[in-house]
């Protein structure tokens, strides 16, 4: 599968599952131009890959504030003319919190990280690929979002709002060749998973790896025909 010379957008690229995304985009020969908070993570993310020369490249940008999203889009675009495909791998997980001991600031914060962060990149990136007729976008979902269940209300809320905002993407991008679409993995094999829960059975998770080639599909010519689309990513679970 190629995705020769496309530009990608990754946000969130040094969290768990970035590294494994941003490889695979950089293996079928895409420009990656990813987002960080922390320079340094970047910096290690680049150390980690050993990109082609001219295929990684950093934003700093806090994908939570509307003006610095805007700023980021608006630099990608400067930088390389258009971006072909959007990527949102921002998040984060909160369990083990009952809906009557949760905080009003706990519940915003999941609400900020997950569904926030992916409307942001979605309204700025949507904007360009409407008047360039053409474009992708995949949000990352979660098994927690189609199904809930104890302890996860906000996290689940807030990823069951990335998935109806996803359909919705997709609705107002379909006349202009812009398809949107979500992953909804179960829990996936990363290092600060296997910490919080050391007991479990990593080999029924999802690899970040397998989970990244579903991403790049959706992104790939082959995908063209698919938006609306919430693709169960459970692993063995």
């Amino acid at each position: 599968m190629t995705l020769q010379n496309k530009i990608i957008l990754i946000t969130g690229a040094t969290g768990g599952l970035g590294s494994a995304v941003t490889e695979a985009f950089l293996n079928a020969g895409a420009v990656a131009a990813v987002t960080y908070t922390a320079e340094d993570k970047f910096k290690e993310l680049e150390s980690a890959l050993k990109p082609p020369p001219g295929k990684l490249h950093g934003f700093a940008a806090d994908m939570m504030q509307e003006a610095s999203v805007e700023a980021l889009v608006g630099q990608v675009v400067k930088q390389f003319g258009r971006i072909d495909a959007l990527v949102n791998l921002v998040g984060g997980f909160m369990g083990g919190v009952p809906v009557t001991e949760m905080s009003e600031a706990q519940w915003d914060h999941m609400m900020q990280l997950n569904l926030k962060t992916a409307f942001l990149a979605g309204k700025h990136t949507l904007k360009g690929m409407i008047g360039q007729k053409s474009g992708r976008i995949v949000n990352v979902g979660s098994k927690g979002g189609l199904y809930g269940g104890s302890g996860i209300s906000a996290y689940g809320a807030a990823k069951a709002g990335v998935i109806n905002l996803t359909l919705s993407l997709a609705a107002e991008g379909r006349a202009h060749n812009v398809t949107a679409n979500a992953v909804a993995p179960g829990t996936i094999d990363t290092p600060p998973n296997r910490a919080a829960m050391p007991k479990a059975d990593f080999s029924k998770w999802v690899a970040p790896e397998s989970l990244a080639q579903v991403i790049l599909f959706l992104c790939s010519d082959a995908a063209k025909d698919i938006s609306g689309a919430v693709l169960p990513v459970f692993g063995k679970s």
